[in-house]
């Protein structure tokens, strides 16, 4: 939470206990110090090291404890506190130590007095003391330390690994609308199909909301995305198909436009658009590789995720990421969904792969990022695994999740990209709530 907290280790401490006030979460770790012979105050820093601090559960009857944390000059202060005069008792006083140097001169024999080690031991431990007591003492009256501590800053945080990858089955409503595909297929080797598209309603068709991108691409029917028009011209070299079944299909086609003009398409919800990026830009985190970023300054460190030369979709090509990465994408709008909700994504992809989609239900508190907490949830398995897969198309396809069996709640909606034969681009995601 941007908040810093300080323990002091002295001079010989090798552990002390984490701050009472750290909870469950990720935070960072650092030790620093300063040269105690260097009056200039130089100091030396470790790099960061992140400790994800996670509730066990369980608190033992007598354990004690850990007292808040006091802040750095109240530490110090202690410290001074703790620092004891020597016992100078078995040592001679003054006047006794200025009586033995002067007969050691007298004296014309070179013999060195045998409490001449005495002294140079008081003088050695003495010396010891007084360098020991010199930073903490200027550090307390002076507040050096102010300056260095204002200059404090909170880390950024560290990640926890990549995802590991998660088989999914393709959707049992693919399946169906597949099945229907194949029966117009059937049909149209014996010329039946113009009774099966005749029998295609508006109803069933808002029930496939996955053809929301139909009036750009007309030859899209299911959400296996297989090019109708070029069904009907194969059909027709193999079968030769009259003309005038050829006409009556063409005008069914057109009356199944119709129909999906007039949907309704005010329900969705735009999370994404090629259209206008730029407004869904800093709604969308990243992580890839261990690191987090925004839209933006990800657009700004590579710089072909998201450009005009693909009429800025989202592009997860090798040409940035090299071969095989994955790069978590979340989206940190919150949406409101239920089982009858459902997912649109437009997308070209270069082969056919089972792929990665998530919701990951909004707490009621949150302290991290969106897209770092996803993140977290994800790898705990406690996110909603969506069946979704990328299906191979040189043209923009949309692909119709459904969020069977969910619980009525607030979400957030992720998925994954991959530097693969997928190199998806992504030209719009849209949620029916």
């Amino acid at each position: 939470c941007d908040e810093t907290f300080n323990r002091v280790l002295g001079f010989d401490g090798l552990s002390c206990l984490l701050p009472a006030e750290l909870h469950a979460g990720a935070v960072k770790m650092s030790v620093f110090g300063y040269d105690a012979d260097n009056t200039s105050g130089l100091r030396a820093t470790t790099v960061p090291v992140t400790l994800n601090i996670r509730q066990s559960g369980f608190v033992g009857d007598d354990d004690s404890p850990i007292p808040p944390t006091p802040d750095l000059y109240t530490q110090i202060l202690q410290k001074i506190e703790e620092i004891t005069a020597p016992d100078m008792s078995e040592y001679p006083k003054k006047d006794e130590i200025q009586k033995m140097i002067e007969q050691a001169l007298a004296n014309s024999e070179t013999v060195i007095p045998s409490d001449y080690v005495t002294i140079q031991k008081l003088n050695n431990e003495i010396l010891m003391i007084h360098e020991s007591l010199t930073p903490i003492k200027e550090t307390s009256h002076t507040h050096k330390n102010k300056e260095f501590l204002d200059s404090l800053t909170a880390e950024s945080l560290a990640l926890i690994p990549d995802l590991q990858q998660f088989e999914d089955t393709v959707k049992e409503d693919i399946h169906r609308i597949d099945e229907i595909s194949q029966s117009i297929n059937n049909a149209a080797h014996t010329h039946e199909n113009l009774a099966v598209l005749d029998g295609i309603t508006a109803e069933k068709i808002k029930k496939w909301d996955s053809i929301s991108t139909m009036q750009t691409q007309m030859n899209s029917f299911s959400t296996a995305m297989t090019v109708y028009s070029e069904k009907v011209s194969n059909t027709t070299a193999r079968v030769g198909s009259a003309e005038s079944n050829i006409n009556a299909l063409q005008k069914t086609i057109e009356a199944l436009q119709k129909q999906i003009d007039s949907l309704n398409s005010s329900n969705f919800i735009t999370l994404f658009s090629n259209e206008n990026y730029a407004q869904y830009a800093s709604e969308i985190g990243l992580i890839l590789n261990g690191g987090y970023h925004l839209m933006n300054d990800f657009m700004s460190l590579y710089l072909n995720f998201c450009t005009s030369a693909n009429d800025y979709a989202l592009s997860y090509s090798q040409t940035d990421f090299g071969w095989d990465s994955e790069i978590l994408t979340v989206c940190t709008k919150e949406l409101s969904l239920s089982a009858k909700s459902k997912i649109i994504i437009s997308f070209k992809s270069g082969a056919a792969e089972d792929g990665k989609l998530y919701l990951v239900e909004k707490p009621q508190y949150i302290d991290v990022p969106v897209t770092i907490y996803v993140k977290d949830k994800i790898d705990r398995g406690q996110a909603v695994d969506l069946n979704f897969k990328w299906l191979q198309s040189e043209n923009y396809v949309s692909v119709m999740t459904e969020c069977e069996n969910l619980t009525f709640g607030k979400y957030y909606l992720a998925w994954a990209g991959r530097s693969n034969n997928t190199h998806p681009l992504i030209k719009n995601v849209k949620v029916l709530e």
